[in-house]
């Protein structure tokens, strides 16, 4: 098979992975209609949320909130997954907001409460209709984050969220401080080079988890399977980062089953948890599966103009991304200032895993180096 021909094949397998089957310049909108901010825990939290309006042209709503803490050490984004919402990121906020961070979230278009019937917005729930778009409405939110508070601003993003800060980090660079990304990465590497950082087993991994059978990627070389020396190539490409695709009208029609579920998290409460909430996507349309396909192209073909610090992370049984796109991520960005750490006998969702604390513990401590 010719180099080009290979190479079409992994953009092809990197396509089906993914594919599931079947402040300046911002206008507000006001709270959060029928969501007043709930009191805090935390009385020295001051809590604020409500809408912002995208800049697609189309007068989408985007929904966000903040947690502000007296003297905080550095503002912190947090940038949630496909399907899900940024409610789902209450503990990881407490932790931050507990070692001294300021935390803001958004729920992406498509997504929680910037989707209907909470919002009714242009894009219907479970859709996402350009993935730039979804990109510049963090940005915006970045944006808001800095003007409001001093220091330095940092990124936390899982599965999408994690898709969507490596995006960022492209399409804005030297706007984020540094970038914590869980459970994505990229599904090739044009680097020529690969290099593998360290497992770490949880303190609190259970006799289950050491028990597991290897993962794909650990019974098959697919960091290596899926490594070209290729960045020529890439850097041929006219307008490489001015690349989009955007979801064909009725895409947003065809929405099968929502397949996130598994291998997701170990413990079935928090898999409950996730059936349970309103506010989870129950279906997934045809062209969010082509954003999330197609941001992870973007990604990989771009990954040598990240140049940010950043922690990267993946639970080494995600049953949902293969943990060798964080191999490939990793080799292929050209940040001087990077970390990959596995986490054993871990699935999708890190934060909820047994390694949770530890994992918020090692966010944190690298997020205190760089301040």
């Amino acid at each position: 098979m010719s180099r080009f021909s290979r190479f079409s094949a992994v953009l092809l397998a990197g396509a089906l992975v993914l594919t599931p089957a079947c402040a300046s310049g911002m206008a507000y909108a006001g709270d959060a209609p029928g969501y007043a901010a709930a009191p805090s825990a935390r009385p020295e939290v001051q809590v604020h949320e409500g809408y912002f309006t995208s800049t697609d042209g189309k007068g989408t709503q985007i929904y966000w909130k903040s947690q502000q803490v007296p003297n905080a050490k550095a503002t912190v984004v947090v940038v949630h997954g496909a399907a899900e919402h940024s409610g789902r990121y209450d503990h990881v906020a407490d932790r931050l907001l507990d070692a001294g961070y300021n935390v803001y979230r958004l729920d992406h278009r498509g997504h929680g409460k910037s989707a209907a019937p909470v919002m009714n917005n242009p894009v219907a729930r479970g859709h996402i209709d350009d993935f730039h778009y979804l990109v510049d409405d963090v940005h915006q939110l970045v944006e808001k984050a800095k003007a409001e508070n001093p220091g330095k601003t940092f990124m936390l993003g899982h599965s999408m969220g994690a898709e969507a800060a490596e995006f960022h980090g492209i399409k804005y660079p030297g706007t984020i401080d540094g970038y914590v990304t869980n459970g994505f990465g990229a599904p090739f590497n044009l680097s020529g080079s690969l290099e593998r950082g360290q497992t770490i087993t949880p303190d609190a991994i259970t006799d289950t988890q050491r028990k597991l059978w290897p993962s794909l990627s650990e019974a098959l070389p697919l960091d290596q399977m899926t490594t070209f020396n290729a960045r020529l190539a890439a850097e041929a490409i006219p307008g490489r980062t001015d690349l989009r695709l955007p979801s064909p009208e009725g895409t947003d029609l065809i929405q099968p089953p929502n397949i996130f579920t598994n291998g997701v998290a170990s413990d079935p409460a928090v898999a409950s948890q996730y059936q349970t909430d309103p506010l989870v996507n129950k279906t997934v349309s045809l062209g969010m599966s082509q954003q999330l396909t197609f941001g992870a192209v973007y990604d990989a073909i771009n990954a040598d103009l990240f140049t940010a610090p950043t922690l990267i992370m993946h639970g080494d049984r995600d049953g949902l991304v293969p943990d060798y796109f964080s191999n490939d991520w990793y080799s292929a960005i050209s940040s001087t200032d990077k970390q990959l750490i596995k986490w054993h006998g871990q699935m999708h969702e890190v934060f909820n895993e047994p390694a949770g604390d530890q994992a918020m513990d090692t966010v944190i401590q690298w997020l205190d180096a760089r301040l």
